[in-house]
């Protein structure tokens, strides 16, 4: 099922205002929500991993020639859901930038042969779902964003509890965000809500944790396991929300804004 294709993760969260959602990152106003574009994709038969890479780069060199102000990185799978009964996606190609990014990009990426031959490429490589978001910026740590294209990213589907608002939630990953000081080690997280061609979306939203390394990440799994983020952690499903259980996703920005 596509549903089991998402991407997952569990919410953890920092405090101080140097680690707010403020400002801009690769020229993204942080405040407003902006758009996130994924696609997941199915490698064709004789295809590689190493054919969907160089086709995101020929996608971001299109990106720079047409002039279009938005990042793209694929990803592929390090701890996915995938067992003998249930597949993953090979990978998972993100696009990023501002909502009106988006409409002026896809206007010119329409009337442009070298974008026309880059989607003909993208269909031989692999198959893929177009599937477009909003995202909720809510933590970037952007000197560490700004210092590595390494992206490791833990995500989770969830959804609210019955009884639980909007509101009621939102105050809560501000409490969390105010309370666990500095114990955890994701340079960004934003909160994803599905948009469009989201019909079998598997839950309200998902939580996108960014790590500069699986080090970084491994750091947290400590925490949670013995340094006492386990208490939240369990808190937050109890009471708040009912999740498909993280998976975490590896690559490389290839462009940005």
């Amino acid at each position: 099922m596509m549903s089991r294709l998402m991407l997952s993760a569990v919410l953890l969260a920092v405090t101080s205002s140097v680690y707010s959602a403020e400002g801009e990152y690769d020229g993204i106003p942080l405040g407003p929500l902006a758009g996130m574009q994924y696609e997941l994709c199915q490698l064709n038969p004789g295809k590689t991993l190493d054919d969907a890479d160089r086709q995101t780069n020929r996608a971001a060199a299109a990106f720079d020639n047409v002039g279009l102000d938005l990042g793209i990185i694929t990803f592929t799978p390090l701890y996915d859901h995938a067992d003998v009964n249930n597949k993953t996606a090979d990978y998972i190609t993100m696009v990023y930038g501002t909502i009106p990014a988006f409409g002026e990009g896809w206007d010119k990426w329409e009337n442009s042969e070298e974008a026309a031959e880059v989607m003909r490429g993208r269909d031989e490589v692999g198959t893929c779902h177009f599937k477009f978001n909003h995202i909720d910026y809510r933590y970037m740590d952007v000197p560490a964003l700004d210092a590595t294209d390494r992206r490791v990213i833990q995500t989770e589907w969830c959804s609210r509890r019955p009884g639980i608002s909007k509101a009621e939630l939102d105050a809560q990953h501000k409490s969390w965000l105010a309370s666990t000081g500095n114990e955890t080690n994701y340079i960004g997280w934003a909160i994803i809500h599905p948009r469009l061609g989201q019909s079998n979306a598997p839950g309200e939203f998902f939580h996108f944790f960014i790590y500069d390394s699986i080090g970084s990440l491994m750091q947290d799994e400590e925490w949670i396991a013995n340094g006492g983020g386990m208490d939240g952690v369990e808190d937050y499903y109890s009471n708040y929300v009912e999740c498909s259980g993280p998976s975490v996703w590896s690559g490389s920005l290839a462009q940005t804004p």
